[in-house]
């Protein structure tokens, strides 16, 4: 059985649409279940989550990474399958992912923005660099295409109790300890370009994000860091974010991190 797991708060715009996509799928749906994590939404997600979904779960851990543990702790299935509450997967969707993780340990697949600006486009293109990494064996399994063998998420012990990095975070520990990932083409899903609305705060905040994972390993700051709408580059270099010179070496050292991680450094 596969299990889909979807974090939720406050999404009663998106949910629906979302969820009856996974309730649409190719693969029979005796073969998998449907679990949303509800981080005590206040807008009606949770009534919405319940006409599709087989089990909707009050959070109990914190961040996005932990809701999507509480997901897999209730999880039957040995296949665990992650997606966000903003996305609509395709018809074919699980049977990919089904195919794909009865050779490898973990997979995932393109993140495509609807209603695609300017602005959108060059976020795709940011992240279709990540497969620049996939000649280090490293696979960014993105937070909202994700799957992974129950037996390989239990022994790297699931997502960490953070809402900045946590895909980035699991995709590192699933390299460390040589899970073999693949990414597939055709896993692909369709996600709300709403991330791009404010494309340089979003991206100063991912920048803030590697900071703290890469430099101070200061985890409490991917918990609980300033809101995007508050992250301004004023703001990073006067407050206690990171300098320009610190993002830069936090970026660059990236590839060097991998590289010691393959080599087992």
């Amino acid at each position: 059985m596969i299990s889909v797991i979807v974090p939720s708060l406050n999404e009663a715009a998106t949910i629906g649409s979302c969820l009856q996509s996974i309730a649409n799928q190719s693969v029979g749906r005796d073969g998998y279940e449907i679990i949303v994590v509800d981080g005590d939404s206040q807008d009606g997600t949770p009534d919405i989550a319940r006409r599709y979904a087989d089990r909707v779960i009050a959070q109990s851990s914190k961040g996005i990474g932990g809701s999507r543990r509480d997901g897999a702790d209730a999880a039957r299935g040995d296949i665990l399958a992650f997606t966000d509450a903003d996305t609509i997967v395709p018809h074919a969707w699980l049977e990919r992912i089904e195919a794909n993780l009865a050779d490898h340990d973990a997979s995932t697949g393109p993140v495509i923005y609807v209603d695609a600006d300017l602005r959108a486009e060059l976020l795709q293109k940011w992240r279709d660099l990540y497969r620049v990494f996939h000649a280090l064996s490293f696979y960014y399994i993105i937070g909202s295409n994700m799957a992974v063998r129950r037996e390989v998420y239990q022994k790297i012990g699931g997502h960490r109790d953070i809402s900045l990095l946590d895909d980035y975070d699991l995709s590192v520990r699933l390299m460390r300890i040589g899970a073999h990932s693949v990414y597939d083409p055709e896993q692909m899903v369709f996600t709300s370009s709403r991330r791009a609305d404010r494309l340089l705060t979003y991206a100063i905040t991912v920048a803030y994000g590697h900071y703290h994972y890469m430099v101070t390993r200061d985890h409490e700051k991917l918990l609980n860091y300033p809101k995007p709408e508050e992250m301004t580059l004023k703001s990073l270099i006067h407050s206690q974010g990171p300098s320009l010179d610190s993002i830069r070496t936090a970026v660059e050292s990236v590839h060097t991190y991998l590289e010691k991680i393959k080599k087992g450094l």
